[in-house]
């Protein structure tokens, strides 16, 4: 089980650097001035949030694995805390976007 979230959390990383790398990157191919369309500026946004997203869980399996470690009372507090840090993360993302 430990192996398996490990290289769950290890692919999940990869991915993520690739797509800030692929998203990053896409600016600097066009010019300067070059405007996006509403529909790539869209995507684009998506993409975005969908990294904000990969990210978070991935923080959130992390402290996950590490109440692998613990048992009784302690494993649940160690839970709950990770599950909340989770909630107050995916709160905090969404504040720009709510309107």
């Amino acid at each position: 089980m430990k192996r398996a979230m490990l290289v769950a959390l290890g692919t999940g990383a990869i991915i993520t650097s690739a797509a800030g790398i692929t998203i990053g990157g896409g600016g600097a191919i066009r010019g300067a001035g070059a405007e996006h369309s509403p529909f790539e500026r869209a995507r684009i946004e998506q993409a975005a949030r969908a990294d904000q997203r990969e990210r978070v869980e991935t923080r959130y399996l992390a402290a996950r694995a590490r109440c692998d470690d613990v048992v009784g009372v302690k494993r649940d507090d160690c839970l709950i805390s990770a599950h909340a840090r989770r909630g107050l993360a995916l709160l905090e993302i969404q504040a720009p976007y709510a309107r």
